[in-house]
């Protein structure tokens, strides 16, 4: 049971970062154009367990990483650490908004306009798609300059902290800082800005398995 305890954290941070990982590899690159968009939901049968498995993911990374802020109490890294919890925390709250918004509505649209002919339904379908997927990749674009900083913090948090190695600490710095210049740098529509996310999440796969080991040797 004492063993249990100490792996829970470490277990959610990795296993809900390889979920997320698992459904960016999964999901299907989309064309710019509205109607080609739900044309290509429709057809692909599991877009809505890819989508399902990035929303069971979030919380289970939020909650390791919580553990990593448990790993820095009494230590210098303890505030950045905290930061860096408070922010992420604020980033997956964005990133559900796109990714449930693409699971529902996306999905129910799609099958709309892919059930329907070329008149009116369809028509209203790609209208509505048209003008609530800005707000969801505006949602998307924040999650990804949210979640640089908090990756940023960790790593921070890690280095002052000194309870991890270094080079984790040092990678969560870069990684959180290539997030927030690729969320600077790029529109909220482009395939850069959401490789913003990229490096954070592999972060957190990365930490999960440094946690597991330290938890399953030590204390």
């Amino acid at each position: 049971m004492i063993l249990f305890r100490r792996l829970v954290f470490p277990l959610c941070l990795l296993v809900g970062a390889l979920l997320t990982v698992v459904a960016g590899v999964l999901h299907p690159d989309l064309p710019l154009d509205g109607a080609a968009q739900l044309a290509e939901i429709a057809r692909h049968e599991t877009w809505r367990a890819v989508h399902w498995t990035f929303l069971f993911g979030f919380p289970l990374a939020l909650t390791g990483l919580a553990g990593v802020v448990g790993r820095h109490v009494g230590t210098a890294g303890e505030r950045a650490a905290r930061a860096g919890l408070v922010v992420a925390t604020f980033a997956y709250g964005l990133w559900v908004i796109i990714v449930a918004f693409m699971a529902g509505a996306g999905w129910s649209l799609a099958q709309g306009f892919a059930g329907s002919d070329a008149g009116m339904t369809a028509t209203r379908a790609v209208f509505v798609f048209d003008m609530l997927r800005p707000f969801a990749l505006v949602a998307q674009r924040a999650a990804g300059f949210a979640l640089g900083i908090a990756t940023a913090l960790f790593g921070w948090g890690v280095l002052e902290g000194r309870v991890l190695p270094r080079w984790l600490g040092a990678a969560g710095v870069v990684s959180g800082a290539l997030g927030i210049a690729l969320t600077l740098l790029f529109r909220e529509d482009t395939r850069a800005d959401q490789a913003a996310f990229v490096l954070p999440v592999l972060w957190q796969v990365a930490t999960g398995a440094v946690l597991l080991r330290v938890s399953a040797t030590n204390d």
